[in-house]
């Protein structure tokens, strides 16, 4: 059965467009994921914002995809970190504290680390592993300048606390 859409023997112009989205920016877009939500969730997020984003007609004028792309990512994992919230009160109530095991110290990083919030994370990781600018960020994130900057200042005091 032959595809309406599609040219024999190869892809159509909006599956081309599609494909070369994705591969122009789905590494920058994943390494930005995983800091903000882990490797096991990462590409899950990536995958559900692309399909998101590019599910409209219009998604070929978006001026800068590869910006949009990091605020769907962003929203994903916003969205990811509420239900996930839910979850763990949910387990809380049911763990006694006799169960708590003794944390190491680097436990204790990873939990301070966990324990920002999702635009801390997000502000975080392209300040420190893109290497860009407040104003870079802000553009990214459609922030203000001063917005990345209270939240660099109030991520680095609360991962300061952890550190001493």
């Amino acid at each position: 059965m032959d595809l309406p859409d599609q040219p024999p023997g190869g892809l159509g112009v909006e599956e081309r467009q599609l494909e070369d989205a994705w591969r122009a920016h789905a590494p920058a877009v994943l390494r930005f994921a995983t800091a903000i939500v882990g490797p096991h969730d990462a590409y899950d997020i990536v995958a559900s914002a692309f399909m998101r984003t590019t599910r409209t007609d219009s998604w070929t004028e978006i001026e800068h995809l590869d910006r949009y792309l990091m605020r769907a990512v962003r929203n994903e994992a916003l969205n990811l970190w509420r239900q996930r919230r839910r979850q763990w009160q949910r387990d809380l109530i049911a763990v006694r504290p006799e169960a708590a095991a003794e944390v190491g110290a680097d436990i204790d990083l990873l939990h301070a680390v966990a324990a920002l919030t999702a635009k801390q994370r997000c502000v975080v990781f392209l300040a420190y592993w893109e290497d860009q600018s407040e104003a870079e960020i802000a553009a990214t994130l459609e922030l203000s300048r001063s917005q990345v900057h209270r939240i660099l200042v109030s991520s680095r005091a609360q991962l300061r606390k952890v550190l001493k």
